[in-house]
């Protein structure tokens, strides 16, 4: 049964093997995309949370930012209600424009879903102190009195004490979102009420300085309580505080220890000093509030550093788990396409040069040509595997040479070079049954004794001098060959039963016309007898047989003559 080769396309052997690296490739990818999602995943979480972060701080800031105006906004506020005539229109500005501050800072809130009840309580208490400064402005200064200023700046107070509501929700809204940041916490509620309570020891002198009056108990008990409430937040942020700071930090404190801690609170003693007891103060209330304010600075300046230090750590913070999610996307890419260039790598170098050397090997089974010339950069182990098939290519074609040399000795007469019975057997069981087809059969004429008389080889001469006169008659009309012995054929696969007659015929004349020369040289005229048969539509076995028949007709009519075999009617 004769083999079946198929070539292999991206449907075969080769085809399947592709498509499993390709289903590996894409199994490849399936497994990087959820290691990288898990990866990618807590990388955007932990960006999240760090902008979550960033975002609380800078309210955080935007809220104490707008409790220190709130504060603030106390010192132009007192300057003005002490303040003579020559001093006041830039009070009045300074004033203005620290309320401008303040409402602005509280809108800012509202923008940041600030809950709206608490702003507008602060809202509304601080209009409130501000329609009691009004009031005590539009009356003379020197009709102003204790109780009117008192109360202004304890609405005043009310109104910063209403705040810390808002910043009290905050604060609890940060730990609630990251219970570890409550240092944090705590370090910038003891700053705002650094800053506050510095303020409210300085405010208490102002309505007995303003109203030429000693300072009352209560206005003592007042200020002794914010000094007290004042060092507590001062030990939380000062000094003595155990929470690691940088050196601007560092540098501030020392200030707020020098400047503010002892000559700010040495003015606030002396002044209490002499308001206890007379009421004469060393200073009006304008100069001293603009000197207490100067004095206060470093506060500011600490809580206003601190903050910004711990908004840039957040936002650096939120920097680097964005740069973090950004090495995971892009490790992730390379990753894929690493997976992307090993699958393409191993179908350029591997897979295509095996599926070119199969097509080689199938062209060599089909002894067609293989084109196989290895291109640059072919790993070595291609290489060695080109070279096997050219090898083999090259054994194979010595080999089909070789079988073409057996197939054609197998196929001829050793002797006369002409097919042999069983090659010319084989051409006429291809040829149809029922197309015209004739056998002509010749024998040579006393043959034994041409070998008896002149020996084997002139023998063998005769025979191929027949043999050559055979070839020249059919040259593209049929088939010769050497049945066995003096006895020869010829298949003729065209024409006529007549035109079969007539080549034999002529074959007869140019035999009896070529005379040759024996060993003792003469000239000796070989002939031979020939039977013609008619194979239209007959078996080879009968053709034979009629061939046959008319040959020994020939011979018994004399030999050196043409016989038909013709069916008796």
């Amino acid at each position: 049964m004769p083999l079946k080769f198929h070539s292999y396309s991206d449907s075969g052997r080769l085809g399947g093997l592709r498509g499993r690296l390709w289903f590996m490739a894409v199994l490849a990818i399936i497994c990087t995309l959820l290691l990288a999602t898990s990866t990618i995943s807590d990388s955007v979480d932990a960006f999240r949370n760090a902008q979550a972060g960033a975002e609380n701080m800078r309210q955080f800031t935007a809220i104490f930012d707008a409790a220190n105006l709130i504060s603030a906004e106390r010192g132009p506020a007192n300057t003005l209600m002490t303040a003579g005539d020559a001093e006041r229109a830039d009070a009045l500005s300074k004033w203005k424009q620290t309320v401008e501050n303040t409402n602005a800072a509280l809108d800012e809130l509202k923008r940041r879903d600030m809950p709206d009840v608490m702003i507008d309580g602060v809202r509304a208490r601080l209009t409130s102190a501000r329609g009691l400064i009004d009031a005590i402005l539009r009356q003379p200064r020197q009709g102003r009195r204790y109780e009117e200023i008192h109360a202004a700046i304890g609405a005043m107070f009310a109104a910063r004490d209403s705040y810390r509501r808002i910043i009290e929700w905050q604060s609890g809204q940060i730990l609630m979102r990251d219970p570890d940041l409550a240092a944090i916490v705590v370090q910038g509620i003891a700053l705002s009420d650094l800053r506050e309570y510095a303020g409210r020891l300085g405010s208490y002198m102002i309505a007995p300085m303003a109203a030429g009056t000693a300072l009352t108990p209560q206005d003592i008990a007042a200020s002794n309580a914010a000094r007290g409430r004042l060092l507590e937040a001062w030990d939380l942020v000062g000094p003595r505080s155990a929470s690691p700071v940088s050196d601007l930090i560092r540098l501030k404190r020392q200030e707020v220890e020098e400047i503010f801690m002892r000559l700010g609170m040495a003015l606030i003693d002396e002044q209490m000093a002499l308001g206890s007891r007379s009421g004469r103060f060393s200073t009006d209330g304008a100069a001293f509030t603009q000197r207490y304010v100067m004095l206060m600075q470093p506060l500011e300046e600490l809580r206003k550093f601190y903050l910004a230090e711990i908004v840039a750590e957040f936002e650096a913070g939120e920097r680097q788990a964005l740069l973090a999610l950004y090495r995971s996307g892009l490790a992730t890419a390379v990753l894929l396409l690493l997976v992307l260039g090993l699958v393409a790598a191993v179908q350029i170098y591997i897979l295509r040069p095996l599926l070119k050397g199969a097509q080689a090997v199938i062209a060599l089974a089909e002894e067609r040509p293989a084109d196989l010339a290895a291109a640059t950069g072919e790993v070595p182990e291609i290489m060695r595997l080109y070279s096997a098939i050219g090898i083999l290519g090259q054994r194979l074609g010595e080999r089909a040479v070789l079988t073409r040399k057996l197939e054609i000795l197998a196929a001829t007469d050793g002797l006369t070079g002409l097919l042999n019975r069983r090659a010319l057997e084989n051409h006429a069981a291809k040829m149809e049954t029922g197309r015209a087809r004739y056998l002509i059969l010749l024998d040579i004429d006393h043959f034994k004794s041409i070998n008896d008389r002149h020996g084997h080889p002139f023998g063998d001469l005769v025979l191929r001098a027949i043999a050559d006169l055979m070839r020249q008659s059919t040259q593209s009309s049929g088939y010769a060959a050497r049945f066995g012995g003096e006895e020869f054929a010829i298949l003729l696969a065209a024409g006529s039963l007549a035109e079969a007659a007539w080549g034999a015929r002529k074959l007869r004349m140019a035999l009896e016309k070529s005379p040759l020369k024996a060993p003792d040289g003469t000239m000796l005229i070989v002939t031979a007898s020939f039977g013609v048969a008619d194979g239209t539509g007959r078996t080879w076995s009968d053709i034979l047989v009629q061939a046959d028949a008319a040959l020994y007709r020939a011979k018994d009519a004399g030999r050196n003559r043409v016989r038909i075999f013709r069916t008796a009617n």
